[in-house]
């Protein structure tokens, strides 16, 4: 057995607050992955739905179409998700290295009534059709 001198460990400030920050950015990542996925498989589905569609009807469905324009959007949706988790936890990391960091409730709230906008559009859009 080794030999070791008795020296301490390297202070562990704010351990728990940097793994908890970390947690969150994974969970931006995952949302992110999941819609850009969800809207790579809506757009190419839609593509061979209106290419099945146009072949045996010789028409092009106008719902197809916005599909494939919603699966676009959700891509791009992922794509700002994950930049925007990105910044938080760069954000997050320097405020907690600081100890200046403050919980940004009215940022919860805004993101939370954007959501829910967006869903009810959503929501109206598909009864219109």
């Amino acid at each position: 057995m080794k030999d070791t001198p008795n020296v301490a460990p390297p202070p562990q400030t704010h351990l728990t607050d940097h793994l908890a920050n970390e947690r969150t950015y994974l969970a931006y990542m995952r949302t992110a992955i999941a819609l850009v996925s969800f809207g790579i498989t809506i757009n190419r589905f839609s593509l061979f739905l209106l290419e099945k569609n146009v072949l045996l009807l010789k028409q092009q469905p106008a719902l197809l179409g916005t599909a494939e324009n919603a699966g676009i959007i959700m891509i791009f949706l992922g794509m700002g998700c994950m930049l925007w988790g990105a910044i938080h936890y760069t954000d997050i990391s320097n405020q907690i290295e600081r100890g200046t960091y403050r919980p940004q409730k009215r940022a919860i709230w805004i993101l939370t009534m954007v959501v829910l906008i967006f869903g009810g559009l959503t929501l109206s859009w598909l009864f219109q059709r």
